[in-house]
C-alpha cells in the first residue's frame, strides 16, 4: 500500500490534517486515537535510527552465532556512554533498551528513532532551520522541505503481535535459547496459541486506546525479576506472558532477524531528562535484520533497506505532511507562543529565545 502523502501550507491546514488523520483512525472507537509525530526539516530523510545510518550491518560470520558487528557497534557505544555518564542521572535506566533511550537523545548513534505524543513540537523540529540562525545556515533554508510523519502506533504494534502468532517457526527458534525438552516446547507453544486466541490481549473500551503500546524496558524488568524461574512461567502461562519474552528477545536483546519483515516495536520509556518530557518523547525500536544479497545492491544506490518507510507493515500505518511555505508557517507558529523553547527547556535556549523573537 503506498504511503499517504498531503501538503499544507499554513497552521490551520496542518491542525487539520491531523485532525482529518485522527477522525480515518478512530473509527468504531469512542476514544480519540494515539497519534505519534515526528518532524524533520527535510522529507527526502528516511526514517531510519543513526546507528543504522553507518557502516555496520548484522552480517552474520561463521561460527560466531548471533552476534554481528552491528551488535558490537552497540555495545561498546553503551559500555562507553554508561562510564562517563553514570553519575550524570538522578535515575539509573533498568535495562539497555532504557539506556538507548537516554543515549539518543544526546546525539549517540543507536537503533532507537524518537517521536513525539504532540503533533505541535514535532512541527517545531520539522521548522527547526527557521528558528535556529547558528545550528542552520540559510543554503540549507533555501533547500529544505519541511516534513512531519504521522504514525499510529496501536496499529503496528498490533500487526506485530499477529504476525508473532502466526510464525510458529520463529517461536520455536526464540524457545531453543531457553533450553527445554521437546514436550516443554509442546507446552510453551500451545500457551502462544491459546494466548493468540483472545488476540494476545483482551482490548476493553476502557483501555483499547492503549492497548499494544508497550514499555519495553518494564517487560524486561519482569522477564530479568523471575529469570531463575523463567523457564517454568512461559511453560505454565503462569504471571508472565509469553509473547513478552518474543518481543523482549527480538527488540531489546538484539536476535537477528532472517528478514525484514518485522517492523520497529513502539514503546513508552520512562522519562530521564526533563527534555525528553518536554519533547513528550516515545520511541520505536529497531531489530537487527540479517543482511541479504540484495541489500548490498541497494545500499550502492544509496537505498538503506532498514528505513522504516520502506517495510510494509509500517507503511500502512504511516502517513507523511509536507510543509508548503515553512517561512510562513514558522511565523505564525511565533505568532501563537511556540519556539523553541517547548523543544529544548534549557537556559541558554531559553536566553537566545528572549534575544531573537525572530523566523529566519
Amino acid at each position: 500500500m503506498p504511503l499517504t502523502r498531503k501538503c499544507v501550507d499554513s497552521l490551520g491546514k496542518y491542525m487539520e490534517q491531523i485532525a482529518a488523520i485522527a477522525q480515518q483512525c478512530s473509527a468504531n472507537s469512542m476514544h480519540p486515537p494515539i497519534l505519534w509525530f515526528r518532524g524533520q526539516s527535510n522529507a527526502s530523510y528516511s526514517l531510519i535510527p543513526s546507528l543504522f545510518r553507518t557502516k555496520a550491518h548484522a552480517e552474520k560470520k561463521a561460527g560466531v552465532g548471533n552476534y554481528t558487528k552491528l551488535h558490537y557497534a552497540e555495545d561498546i557505544r553503551t559500555q562507553h556512554y554508561i562510564a562517563k555518564n553514570f553519575h550524570l542521572l538522578s535515575q539509573e535506566p533498568s535495562s539497555r533498551v532504557e539506556w538507548l533511550e537516554v543515549m539518543q537523545h544526546h546525539q549517540v548513534n543507536t537503533r532507537v528513532l524518537d517521536w513525539s505524543e504532540s503533533s505541535l513540537h514535532s512541527l517545531l523540529f520539522a521548522l527547526e532551520p527557521f528558528f535556529d540562525g547558528i545550528k542552520y545556515k540559510e543554503d540549507s533554508r533555501k533547500k529544505c522541505v519541511p516534513c512531519v510523519w504521522v504514525l499510529t502506533p496501536k496499529a503496528l504494534n498490533k500487526k506485530i503481535m499477529e504476525y508473532l502468532q502466526q510464525d510458529i517457526d520463529l517461536q520455536k527458534s526464540l524457545m531453543n535459547d531457553l533450553g527445554i525438552t521437546v514436550s516443554k516446547q509442546k507446552a510453551l507453544l500451545h500457551n502462544f496459541k491459546e494466548y493468540g486466541k483472545f488476540g494476545v490481549y483482551s482490548e476493553t473500551e476502557e483501555t483499547n486506546h492503549i492497548d499494544y503500546i508497550f514499555n519495553l524496558s518494564s517487560i524486561n524488568d519482569e522477564l530479568l525479576r523471575d529469570r531463575s524461574r523463567l523457564k517454568e512461567l512461559l511453560i505454565k502461562g503462569d504471571v508472565i506472558n509469553p509473547y513478552y519474552y518474543l518481543l523482549s528477545r527480538i527488540y531489546s536483546d538484539g536476535y537477528v532477524l532472517k528478514d525484514r519483515i518485522l517492523p520497529p516495536l513502539c514503546v513508552v520509556h520512562p522519562y530521564h531528562s526533563e527534555r525528553i518530557k518536554a519533547q513528550k518523547g516515545v520511541f520505536s525500536v529497531f531489530p537487527f535484520y540479517k543482511e541479504q544479497p540484495l541489500d548490498l545492491n541497494l545500499r550502492k544506490n544509496n537505498i538503506n533497506p532498514d528505513s522504516m518507510e520502506f517495510n510494509n507493515m509500517a507503511a500502512d500505518c504511516l502517513y507523511q505532511i509536507l510543509i508548503k511555505n515553512p517561512q510562513k508557517v514558522a511565523l505564525e507558529m511565533l505568532e501563537n507562543g511556540m519556539n523553541d523553547s517547548w523543544l529544548y527547556p534549557e537556559m541558554p535556549v531559553v536566553s537566545s529565545e528572549i534575544e531573537n523573537h525572530r523566523i529566519l
